[in-house]
């Protein structure tokens, strides 16, 4: 929090310095997160953006959905199966929610990390769908963006009151009990602006005890002088979302689509944030900005399961048992002598304790601040750009996880699945643990642009990180106690040549790595898996990922006219993937793989003219290992250990997609779109060796009309999956006679999927004032 205090005192004093000329305009070549406006062409890789007009015009329910229907190479994995814990790959790489996948994305907003520290997860339910000004999804391995740009960066833009200078209301109903409020107000008076944003929503969930609540606030206050511009920034968010997770495939024939496993499985985010951000012009093209920040977020999960635990009988004493090894540990309960019997405890039969309750604490407290200094200078002969800066990123984290033992409601038809309480728990589960993280970093970079058709760019990023792990229960051998650093530097450099006014083509060479995550080390021996996020074990360590990506590009543009065609493969060494190694498919643990290969081509289209858009995009990814290993995945119908072989496809990842998208303004009161979308099969995760049967593939189409009934006043309608496809978007392997048995024997295949939303009609009523 002092870097907070520094900054911020530093900043104030800037804004009050005698404003001697007019902000300049920054003519920017290449990219990073401190950077206030996004550009349309990038030289490092590509770039996608999203405005926000195009955000409101579609009406979609999220950020994640609204790029699953229109960026090329993005896909999503329905994991949670709910609309706000997406997993989203890009290019074969993840931004997830989830602990136990390879996370490959980094996030900013306003400027700021949004990667969680604890696992570099991702809480998309944070982001206030409405508070975004624009949006920009860079390819590659950038090494401006950070650490965990291994396929790509996502940078988000909000609103201020200079963006956004009015009053506005949006009502919204939509299927399944979704009821959502939206109040934005903001406005300036020339040099200060106010932006304000509050979100309400609620909802049951298209599949059964499945119910979520948000509640999300955004505001900025912005100054804007002749030559500083100073803006702060503060978020809240108090949510609870419930998603219950893969299902049998079996099961959603017998009772239904929208039938649950297990539950519960539910999550809740308490998030706060602050941020204070400057720009200032210091005469002669010198350019000053900086940024501090304080981000503190508690997620707690309660995740409902079956039971690895079994009645055993220990000198003639009734208790519970856990089978390791095909050795029998008898339970030791939290708060109890260790040779206290379960029996001796309660009045419960040990027998009806088939389930386990699985919780978890974790506080994140994150706070840095960055500060680069840009020049830019234009001659008759070339233009020119450099940049430096540099900034430290802390982070405190406190993670606790117990497993309380549980009765599973599964004996009868009538039963609903669910997991009740006991009171006790197991006291081998417990974990108690302490991380400090520290990454320190310095970057630079230098583009030139000559002759009107060159442009060179050149960049690098050093990182030093270190980590720090307190085991707050054990000490000394098997202790989760540990120090870890990690550094490197990362290179960049691309080039771009004009054709033609009309014709652009580029090339360019990036690295990027991530050093692994404090739940990465924390779960990383394959003698003792945990179960994520709830349990971790002493940590060998990991080494750091690094990623390399080739990207080449051929653009033609006109009035109107954008065609783009795209060449990339990434290179990762170290991957670090999770290992299945139990029943549940949260049991395992983390290793790095040799090598990854991502590799694919992308061609998009777009046209645009007064009162008709037209968008089409088709990608092609190759994901694959490139190093043999052998693969636990106890639950294969096949049987564990399975050998993977270089050249098998990375599980989750759709060969092909192809997008469209059109809207059509009929008149100036009537607007129509569609959306439509197809995705190729993909292995289920856990058949790294791909040796099983494919998810098989699918197409959903989207429409929407928005009618403007008078100036002040909007109606919009928004149908998803508007033919009510039933189709599945991730795949993993279970056993689902542990739960099933009873009542629905006959479903015993492992085969386990993520089902895509049935039909959803949204209607909207936007009111301004």
């Amino acid at each position: 929090m002092k870097y907070v205090i520094v900054v911020g005192a530093m900043l104030s004093l800037e804004s009050m310095a005698s404003e001697i000329a007019s902000l300049e305009t920054i003519s920017i070549f290449g990219q990073n997160p401190l950077f206030s406006e996004h550009n349309t062409t990038s030289i490092i890789g590509s770039i996608q953006t999203i405005s926000a007009e195009e955000l409101a015009k579609s009406n979609a329910l999220s950020l994640s959905q609204h790029m699953k229907n229109r960026l090329t190479s993005v896909h999503i994995n329905d994991v949670q199966n709910n609309p706000f814990q997406p997993d989203v790959q890009y290019r074969g790489f993840t931004a997830s929610p989830l602990l136990g996948l390879p996370q490959g994305i980094s996030l900013y907003l306003n400027g700021i990390r949004f990667n969680e520290p604890f696992g570099d997860t991702v809480n998309w339910d944070l982001i206030p769908f409405a508070a975004l000004e624009s949006v920009a999804l860079y390819s590659g391995s950038n090494p401006s963006f950070g650490q965990n740009t291994l396929g790509g960066a996502l940078d988000m833009r909000v609103k201020n009151g200079f963006t956004f200078e009015r009053n506005e209301l949006d009502l919204q109903i939509a299927s399944f009990g979704q009821r959502q409020a939206t109040l934005q107000s903001g406005g300036n008076n020339g040099r200060w602006g106010y932006y304000v944003a509050i979100n309400r929503l609620s909802e049951d969930g298209w599949r059964d005890f499945s119910n979520s609540d948000l509640k999300q606030l955004l505001t900025t206050l912005t100054y804007q002088g002749d030559t500083h511009h100073l803006e702060l920034f503060a978020a809240a968010n108090d949510n609870a979302l419930t998603g219950n997770g893969a299902v049998p495939e079996g099961l959603q024939a017998a009772e239904g689509y929208d039938a649950v496993y297990t539950y519960p499985d539910k999550t809740e985010n308490d998030h706060r944030m602050f941020a204070l951000s400057s720009e200032s012009a210091l005469g002669n093209g010198f350019t000053l900005q900086a940024n501090s920040y304080y981000r503190r977020n508690n997620i707690d999960t309660t995740n409902g399961d079956d039971s690895d635990y079994e009645e055993c009988e220990f000198n003639n004493v009734v208790t519970l048992c856990e089978e390791e090894d095909d050795d029998v540990e008898r339970v030791e309960f939290v708060g109890y002598a260790p040779e206290i019997s379960f029996s001796d405890i309660s009045d419960l039969d040990p027998d009806d304790i088939d389930g386990t309750l699985n919780q978890s604490a974790t506080e994140n407290k994150s706070y840095g601040l960055a500060v680069q200094l840009m020049h830019s200078k234009k001659t008759t002969y070339f233009e020119h750009e450099w940049v430096i800066g540099g900034g430290v990123d802390h982070a405190d984290i406190d993670f606790i996880s117990d497993t309380e033992f549980g009765i599973l409601h599964n004996s009868t038809p009538e039963d609903d699945r669910s997991v009740s309480p006991t009171g006790f728990f197991d006291s081998e589960s417990q974990v108690r643990l302490g991380v400090k993280t520290y990454e320190h970093y310095l970057y630079s970079g230098y583009s030139l642009r000559f002759d009107e058709r060159w442009l060179f760019s050149i960049s690098g990023r050093y990182n030093d990180s270190k980590i720090s792990m307190h085991d707050r229960i054990d000490v000394g051998e098997g202790s989760l106690n540990g120090e870890h650093h990690f550094n490197r530097f990362n290179p960049a450099l691309g080039v771009q040549y004009s054709i033609s006014p009309d014709w652009d083509v580029s090339l360019s060479y990036s690295e990027s790595s991530r050093m692994p995550s404090p739940a990465e080390l924390s779960c990383a021996d394959e003698d003792d898996p945990c179960k994520l996020p709830n349990g971790f074990v002493a940590d060998p360590p990991l080494n750091k990922v690094v990623a390399k990506t080739i990207e080449a590009s051929v653009d033609y543009h006109t009035d109107g006219y954008t065609l783009t065609a795209t060449l990339y493969r990434t290179k990762s060494v170290d991957d670090i993937i999770f290992q299945q190694a139990g029943v549940t498919q949260s049991e395992g643990y983390f290793i790095n793989v040799d090598k990854t290969n991502r590799q694919g081509a992308e061609l998009s289209y777009l046209y645009q003219q007064d009162n008709l858009v037209l968008g089409a995009s088709y990608n092609y990814l190759d994901a694959t290992f490139e190093s043999e290993f052998i693969t636990f995945s106890p639950n294969n119908p096949l049987g564990g250990g399975r050998q993977v072989e270089p050249g098998d496809t990375i599980p989750g990842q759709p060969q092909h997609q192809v997008k469209m998208h059109t809207s059509w303004t009929l008149n100036e009161v009537l607007t129509l779109g569609a959306e439509w979308l197809l995705s190729s099969s993909s292995y289920y995760r856990g058949d790294e060796a791909n040796e099983n049967k494919k998810l098989p593939s699918f197409a959903v189409a989207n429409v929407y009309a928005n009618y403007q009934v008078s100036e002040s006043v909007q109606l919009s309608v928004r149908i998803d999956n508007a033919f009510d496809r039933q189709y599945n978007t991730f795949g993993t392997y279970g056993e689902p006679d542990e739960v099933l048995e009873d009542v629905h024997p006959e479903i015993d295949e492992a085969f386990f999927v993520g089902p895509g939303s049935p039909r959803r009609v949204t209607a909207n009523v936007q009111v301004q004032f």
